[in-house]
């Protein structure tokens, strides 16, 4: 077999030469058996089959372990401990090993050579932990096991996260990411509304020996999958090609990726900005659940269905009025008046009495909060890493939230148990949403986009969707996968281009401007020399004129 070329592109991701990957087939076949295909007409790829069970099924296990780790296990740890601190310190004391180990485990995953390719070893792993463990929450005694048992979960499951986006591109290829993502997500979504079923016809909020049936089955379906997607999930032949490059690249130190990307236009603003309305987030996170509990009684079955109600719904209403916003207002004021409107929010919710209240500034925030993400999408895409692997660069992405959400949450905590009030919780939004908006304030507008250019955006978001699902050559579980419809770490650049670059102009104008100036100075330098030339020649014209009149001169009789 011909082994494929690969090269480093600016961005770190592998880029591979079509030429040399054309006789490439499964396993290392010829031009006649196209990469994933086993054969040139096959209809089905049993391989890809077999993963797409795998992974379907897999996907029941984070649903089951979403519908049990938010308000369940908030509320089984507030009835081990009264402290906020100590309840925030429980559901987030993963954070602190987190945010450094998400980046190295996603670069181990692309770098792993192992029989069961390179994702499904750690997808597997971290079902098994997230079952096991959230099987014992109910079973272990006392505060710091169950911390402990959290702490594991919480971490496998963004391992498994990681590694489950990965795997999505590098076996169906990303010309069919899209419909593999959505079919295989209406398997998970059953089984969470079965698990939360459970939860509503069984948890009695005053009775823990209730609740324990909701995390045994989690956990019963997440160690039962875990062996499904060890045993069937596999990327597809031709993601080898591109992990063998992954393996031959030489890591880029992260210190010198942070400086190219806070070189970036609005870097430093933005991520100021964001990170600190993550924190601001994160500071309400779990504790919320409590407050929704203790202050507005609302118990586990109510607050599942305001989770269904202000979640579908409120993106259906948000979005369009977000659009229409971002139409009406130019960038810089939707960056600076959605933090307001969002810290607003917040203080409203510090003077809630009732469910249906929180319930409605969802859907009054949305439409900012959309409008917001609109605006600066494009501005915030050029801020992706971009160097690694898929895992890598997941890894990277998650972690810098991971790392900056403890400071604010702990503060947050720390007030609860001074006041013995959980209304204060939602003083840190507040006050973060202010600072947000001050922070905007120096995000600099490139002349031209000053609104956000989306024309013909959404036709050519529907030809690619339509592209995906009924495009010629496009089956799910037929068709050809080739290395670089394999190579998901790409989607990284394609994402930071897909809005378009709102700095591209400028930097145009400014290449323009610097050759413009370097051809004046050339000119400028080449005039000067010219005229120097032409005084040196002038000056010695009257150098020898001077000598032929004194030589004369001399001549001439006294």
């Amino acid at each position: 077999m011909t082994e494929p070329i690969a090269e480093v592109g600016a961005s770190g991701a592998p880029m591979f030469d079509a030429a040399a990957v054309e006789d490439l087939g499964p396993g290392g076949g010829t031009a006649a058996e196209p990469v994933g295909v086993s054969g040139a007409d096959a209809g089905v790829d049993t391989r890809r089959l077999r993963s797409f069970v795998g992974l379907s099924l897999g996907l029941v296990g984070p649903r089951a372990n979403l519908a049990v780790s938010g308000v369940l296990l908030t509320l089984l740890v507030e009835s081990r401990v009264a402290s906020a601190v100590a309840i925030t310190f429980a559901l987030t004391a993963n954070r602190l090993v987190g945010w450094i180990a998400y980046p190295v485990l996603g670069r181990a995953s692309d770098r792993t050579r192992s029989a069961a390719g390179r994702r499904a070893p750690y997808m597997a792993a971290g079902l098994l932990v997230m079952g096991v463990c959230t099987w014992c929450y109910t079973l272990v005694p006392g505060y710091w096991a169950l911390v402990l048992l959290i702490v594991l979960v919480k971490t496998a499951s963004v391992v498994f996260g990681l590694t489950n986006v990965a795997v999505i591109p590098e076996t169906f290829g990303k010309s069919r990411s899209i419909k593999a993502a959505a079919f295989i997500g209406v398997a998970g979504a059953l089984v969470s509304l079965v698990i939360k079923g459970t939860v509503i016809a069984t948890w009695k909020q005053h009775d823990p020996a209730t609740w324990a049936l909701a995390f045994r089955l989690a956990g019963g379906f997440m160690v039962a999958v875990a062996v499904v997607v060890l045993a069937l999930v596999r990327e597809a032949p031709a993601a080898d090609v591109v992990a063998a490059a992954e393996r031959r690249r030489r890591p880029r130190p992260w210190r010198d990726e942070l400086h190219e990307i806070l070189e970036v236009p609005n870097a430093k603003v933005l991520v100021s900005a964001l990170l600190v309305f993550w924190a601001g987030l994160s500071a309400t996170g779990y504790l919320a659940i409590v407050y929704f509990d203790k202050v507005l009684h609302a118990g586990a079955s109510v607050q599942f269905i305001a989770g269904w109600v202000t979640g579908v719904p409120v993106l259906l209403i948000g979005l369009p009025l977000g659009y229409v916003v971002s139409r009406l207002l130019p960038r810089k004021h939707v960056a600076v008046l959605a933090p307001l409107a969002g810290g607003m929010v917040a203080m409203a919710q510090f003077f809630c009495t009732n469910m249906w209240q929180t319930v409605a500034l969802a859907f009054i925030g949305a439409p900012m909060f959309a409008a917001f993400f609109i605006s600066l999408a494009p501005m915030v895409l050029q801020l992706l890493p971009r160097s690694g692997g898929m895992g890598e660069l997941l890894g990277k992405l998650v972690a810098p939230f991971s790392l900056f959400a403890i400071a604010f949450s702990f503060l947050a905590a720390y007030t609860v148990d001074l006041t013995g009030s959980y209304r204060v919780i939602w003083i840190f939004p507040a006050v973060a949403g202010l600072a947000q908006a001050v922070v905007m304030l120096w995000l600099w507008i490139p002349p031209g986009h000053e609104r956000p250019r989306y024309a013909g955006l959404w036709e050519r978001m529907s030809e690619s969707i339509l592209d995906q699902v009924m495009g010629e050559g496009r089956s799910l579980l037929g068709g050809v996968v080739s290395p670089a419809d394999a190579d998901a770490a790409s989607l990284f650049d394609k994402a930071r281009h897909v809005l378009g670059d709102p700095y591209e102009d400028v930097a145009v104008r400014a290449d323009d401007g610097r050759a413009f100036a370097d051809a004046e100075e050339a000119a400028g330098a080449a005039g000067a020399a010219d005229a120097e030339e032409a005084a040196g020649a002038a000056g010695a014209a009257d150098a020898g004129e001077a000598a032929d009149a004194e030589e004369a001169a001399g001549a001439a009789p006294g």
